[in-house]
């Protein structure tokens, strides 16, 4: 049996680029990012924890935190243990009693777990060796003007999703989005009147 060897990472970037939308994870001073390529909609729940902003209704993570805390256990870590036909293989590891339980998950989810608890996402080194791309690739991709999402992109999400609401008449869900527009313009503000 292989014994496998995990490095410690963290969301480092989210980029569009010409094959998705990718969520970067990277190990601190690493020259590289593991891409992990999700839909729109994971990436607006993944910018919607880390900027810390409360959705309208209960996300999938959320359920998985309140149980986790109902059972009166513990998020250890996220992990990205392996990949098979083009996706990669995640569990999410709780503690409860002394003993560690390992759910299957999809890399979306764990990402959102990861960047709501603040925990990092433990990555298989062998995945990372084989499936990450240089940063500096990363930053040149973002420099020719395909964008960073991490800073303007929540609100274009959001406005998006505000026009296709209005779009079809949905009145509740364009309510809901513009709520979260403030919300971004919110926390916006308050971040540029603190530097």
């Amino acid at each position: 049996m292989k014994t496998v060897r995990f490095l410690s990472a963290q969301i480092w970037t989210i980029a569009q680029a010409s094959s998705g939308n990718a969520v970067f994870i990277r190990s601190e001073g690493s020259g590289v990012a593991l891409p992990v390529y999700v839909s729109e909609s994971d990436i607006q729940n993944i910018l919607i924890e880390m900027t810390h902003i409360l959705a309208p209704r209960p996300m999938i993570h959320e359920l998985l935190i309140s149980t986790i805390t109902a059972l009166d256990a513990k998020l250890e870590r996220v992990e990205i243990y392996g990949i098979k036909g083009g996706s990669y293989l995640c569990r999410i590891v709780i503690a409860k009693n002394g003993k560690e339980i390992r759910l299957e998950s999809r890399p979306s989810d764990i990402l959102c777990l990861s960047a709501r608890m603040e925990c990092p996402v433990h990555v298989d080194d062998e995945v990372m060796a084989k499936n990450a791309v240089p940063v500096d690739r990363i930053s040149s991709v973002q420099e020719t003007g395909e964008s960073s999402l991490q800073e303007n992109s929540m609100r274009q999400l959001l406005q998006k999703e505000l026009q296709q609401a209005l779009d079809i008449e949905d009145y509740e869900r364009a309510a809901n989005l513009r709520d979260r527009l403030k919300a971004v313009d919110a926390a916006e503000s308050g971040a540029a009147g603190r530097s």
